[in-house]
């Protein structure tokens, strides 16, 4: 289970143009990448650079399928299933990196005349099964893609920056995905800059404090930064 705090978070305009900024970073660091270092490997098993590019290509085209569907008044899914999601994306994968940067480049443009659209629509929409999420939630979501996956790519020097109401916001919003898995050890979360979250199994619990931005990739991928407090290697359970 988890318990959201009730905070104000970031405007949506400000998620939006979020979006905008860190999918233009993430460009720009990927745009000198040889088609050697797009086959380099990842964390994610099995996945190498062009896998984790793969998979934000077809990431912002389900989103904006679910967005085309939302404005016709029609439920539409983000894949037919998860099998062609995932021949989606090993397709993908084994194009060049030109045609990575392009496909890149392409689909985040696409998803960005988009994503203004859902403004204050709560229209209750299930990016993955089992979890649905208001409408205006998306740009959030696809937020979480481009950082999480910004990071998966290592680029070297790049570092992830997160406005402190976006941090929030994105640490929040992983917290109530993850609270829903059963074997999720009990944890109290104590981000610097906001409310305490509480997520996981009941009973005993470990507490991991530090800043936002952070505590999200400590989340998302186990990354143990030297100012996280109480914070363990957690890959096992990511």
């Amino acid at each position: 289970m988890s318990s959201r705090p009730a905070v104000p978070g970031a405007a949506f305009d400000v998620i939006l143009e979020a979006v905008r900024e860190h999918t233009h970073v993430l460009l720009g660091a990927t745009i000198g990448f040889s088609d050697e270092q797009w086959a380099q490997p990842t964390g994610l098993p099995g996945w190498t650079r062009s896998h984790v590019a793969s998979h934000l290509v077809e990431n912002a085209r389900g989103l904006v399928r679910v967005c085309r569907g939302l404005a016709e008044g029609r439920p539409a899914r983000m894949y037919p299933s998860h099998a062609d999601k995932m021949r989606s994306i090993e397709r993908g994968a084994l194009a060049g990196g030109l045609r990575l940067q392009i496909n890149l480049d392409t689909t985040a443009s696409e998803l960005q005349t988009q994503l203004p659209m859902l403004h204050g629509n709560s229209t209750p929409v299930e990016l993955r099964a089992g979890d649905p999420m208001p409408a205006d939630q998306i740009p959030l979501a696809r937020l979480f893609e481009v950082v999480v996956h910004s990071v998966d790519l290592d680029v070297a020097g790049h570092e992830v920056h997160l406005h402190t109401d976006i941090a929030l916001d994105l640490l929040a919003f992983e917290s109530e995905r993850l609270g829903r898995r059963p074997d999720l050890p009990g944890m109290l979360l104590l981000p610097d800059e906001g409310p305490q979250i509480r997520l996981g199994a009941e009973g005993d619990f470990s507490t991991i404090g530090g800043p936002a931005d952070e505590l999200v990739l400590w989340l998302a991928r186990g990354i143990v930064s030297p100012r996280l407090r109480g914070a363990w290697d957690r890959t096992s359970v990511v």
